[in-house]
């Protein structure tokens, strides 16, 4: 094996291969509105303004995350989206 391609073999093998599940959610309402959002074990509180749309990683050793808003409840896995509208949540 030549020392060139010994580098470039190294350096591929260095390269930390980092998929992202990602998912978003959609505010239709003027209001903003304080949410949960429970991937696997872990709850964390977040927020999101009056018409606007964010999108966000499902962690590492999560499949999917459940999003709940005024006893309302969204499940989303990599490339799904849940919509805030009328104060519920519901998948898109």
């Amino acid at each position: 094996m030549s020392i060139r391609r010994f580098f470039v073999v190294s350096a591929l093998l260095l390269v930390p291969s980092v998929a992202f599940a990602e998912w978003e959610i959609t505010n239709q309402d003027a209001n903003s509105y304080a949410f949960t959002k429970t991937c696997g074990s872990k709850t964390e509180d977040f927020s999101i303004a009056g018409g606007t749309t964010r999108r966000y990683s499902i962690p590492a050793g999560a499949t999917s995350c459940t999003l709940t808003l005024n006893n309302t409840s969204c499940t989303v896995r990599d490339g799904q989206g849940c919509v805030i509208k009328s104060s519920k949540i519901t998948n898109k």
